[in-house]
């Protein structure tokens, strides 16, 4: 069976341990079984080093749905995709390329997202520098 996982969650919640915990349980870690599309992917400079510009997001978010999209057309049994996806319509196309291709589609919410106390632990860890503010705007504006 295809399958596609959407990862919703606020930055620092744990969706890239998730998806590689996923992955690693699901297909036993062989990567030509898995793809993983984070948009976070594109920030990182040949030194590996994440550098966010926020002009860019819409273009890297593009090359993220072309990359998944290309992984369910190579027929890849188990694709996932990371990212925050805080509003439905930020991974709809996600959702309806996987549907028409054949997947089988799950939406997970990793972490939770109201609980403020864990929104003073995601912005002490995420890795991205995403200040308190923006995560609690994030909480925000989820939607279920």
């Amino acid at each position: 069976m295809k399958q596609v996982f959407i990862l919703r969650g606020l930055p620092g919640c744990g969706k890239s341990y998730y998806a590689q915990t996923l992955a690693d349980d699901l297909v036993a870690g062989d990567e030509g079984q898995y793809l993983i599309c984070a948009t976070d992917d594109y920030f990182y400079n040949d030194d590996r080093e994440y550098y966010f510009e926020k002009f860019k997001l819409p273009e890297y978010h593009n090359l993220n749905l072309a990359r998944f999209i290309n992984g369910l057309k190579e027929g890849i049994p188990l694709v996932i995709v990371d990212n925050t996806n805080i509003k439905k319509w930020e991974f709809v196309a996600y959702s309806a390329a996987a549907t028409a291709l054949g997947y089988q589609v799950k939406e997970v919410i990793v972490g939770e997202v109201k609980d403020k106390s864990l929104q003073h632990l995601y912005a002490k860890r995420n890795t991205h520098g995403v200040a308190l503010k923006t995560i609690s705007k994030m909480a925000y504006l989820f939607e279920w």
